[in-house]
């Protein structure tokens, strides 16, 4: 069928040929993802362990995708613990310890120890593009937590998104329920909450 080097010359032509199609077909069937639909594709881990004092609070969270419109602004995580009964957050409890850091390539780039408020902490955290290194899209975190019957499934995390230069949230509510940005409305954001609790 083919005679001489002519295989060797054909056949690599029409892999590539085959390469630049299946390529550009992948890249026409993946959507780029936006910040509203980030909270779709975040990957949060969060677990509890009881020590003498209370409870040992660890998390981390990793963005599997990164937004079409890059990192821009300012996120925040809260930490409550909830009453069982009235579904509120406690205020008998004592923060501590916390630390929040953001990583890059499994190094530290940014920490911070969070604001302890009435009913629990709050850490802002930048969200960033800085030359190559991206911030807020990869953290973990580490509260420990006194007080009496705290149980891990009481925990909630509520983790604030936002996409623009904004004014800096008010640091009152730890549940971040109902954020508010100081002297500014119509923040574009979204919450999740984190909870080991059964649904």
């Amino acid at each position: 069928m083919f005679r001489g080097n002519k295989p060797v010359l054909i056949l690599p032509a029409i892999l590539a040929v085959i390469m630049i199609i299946g390529g550009y077909q992948f890249l026409q069937g993946s959507e780029a993802i936006t910040n509203e639909e980030l909270q779709n594709v975040i990957d949060f881990q969060l677990d509890t362990r009881e020590t003498d004092q209370g409870i040992e609070i660890t998390a981390n969270w990793d963005w599997t995708v990164m937004p079409a419109e890059g990192l821009y602004g300012e996120d925040y995580i809260g930490v409550v613990v909830m009453e069982k009964n009235t579904m509120t957050p406690r205020t008998d409890i004592v923060v501590e310890q916390g630390q929040l850091e953001l990583l890059y390539a499994d190094r530290t780039i940014e920490e911070t120890k969070g604001t302890v408020v009435e009913n629990g902490i709050i850490f802002p955290f930048s969200n960033k593009l800085v030359e190559h290194e991206s911030y807020g899209n990869v953290g973990r975190l580490k509260v420990n937590l006194a007080g009496e019957d705290i149980e891990g499934e009481d925990v909630i995390l509520t983790l604030i998104h936002t996409w623009t230069d904004h004014a800096p949230l008010e640091k009152t509510d730890a549940s971040l329920s109902s954020p508010t940005f100081t002297g500014a409305a119509n923040v574009p954001h979204w919450g999740l909450r984190i909870s080991n609790r059964a649904e």
